[in-house]
């Protein structure tokens, strides 16, 4: 068993998730990266052995129930035991709400929510053991929403409440769980966006400028939030939603 902490991480070989991997990893924690993308699962898992790293890459769709099974087995026979499980993976796709069809809304359904619970579900009885905790990935959407996106703002808003309650359910066993809610994030999820801009480099920069800060959100910004919300430096903190937004929900439109 390693006496570092196991950090698991869904969709964790791109993005937000990587950024949330190579967050734990530097801290000398354990991780365990589960994805669907094989290339870029071994990739990251090789790149931070390399670097002195203990890490796991586990192909995972998370909407199967064995594969779920399958990952939380084969993390314990490499490390012995799970800290922390963040519900990072997701997807979105942009439709206007009588353009989705029934395909679309199971996908982005069982991955956003279906795939947290599932997760969690199967992670439990580890958690309680390490008195660890849960982190999930919601989005600003949960709140205030863009055009063409209401399936995907749905689910992130029942992450919310899936979160409250698995925070009440668990308190009595010492096990937190808690959301980040991220803002306009430079990660895969903007390149549908930004591949059809002029200048894509620009057009990034013009996200930035409606941001009260300036910028917009690097990986690394939601990773530092989701490892404090994992330290003992948040003990107290349970059922909470942390933003991460750059200012952007706290601002009208002018």
């Amino acid at each position: 068993m390693t006496e570092s902490r196991v950090a698991l991480v869904t969709g964790g070989a791109y993005g937000i998730g990587r950024g949330i991997v190579q967050e734990f990893a530097k801290k000398g924690e354990a991780v365990v990266i589960a994805d669907r993308d094989d290339e870029r699962g071994s990739a990251l898992e090789s790149s931070l052995r390399k670097s002195g790293a203990q890490a796991l890459f586990v192909h995972t769709d998370i909407r199967i129930e064995g594969q779920v099974q399958a990952l939380i087995t084969q993390t314990v026979e490499a490390f012995g035991r799970i800290d922390v499980l963040c519900n990072n993976a997701g997807i979105e796709r942009y439709r206007t709400a009588d353009e989705y069809t029934i395909d679309d809304w199971n996908a982005i359904s069982e991955t956003n929510l279906r795939g947290a619970l599932l997760c969690t579900k199967y992670t439990y009885p580890l958690l309680k053991e390490s008195k660890g905790c849960v982190v999930n990935i919601s989005s600003v959407q949960a709140f205030a929403n863009e055009p063409k996106i209401s399936v995907y703002a749905a689910t992130k808003a029942g992450l919310l409440a899936l979160t409250r309650g698995m925070a009440l359910d668990f308190a009595a066993d010492g096990v937190r769980v808690n959301a980040v809610c991220p803002g306009a994030i430079q990660t895969g999820m903007m390149e549908p966006f930004i591949k059809d801009q002029p200048d894509p480099v620009e057009a990034v920069k013009a996200i930035g400028r409606t941001i009260p800060l300036g910028r917009v959100g690097q990986p690394e910004d939601i990773a530092q939030a989701v490892y404090f919300l994992a330290s003992p430096a948040a003990s107290y903190i349970t059922g909470a939603t942390l933003v991460v937004d750059g200012g952007l929900l706290g601002r009208l439109s002018t």
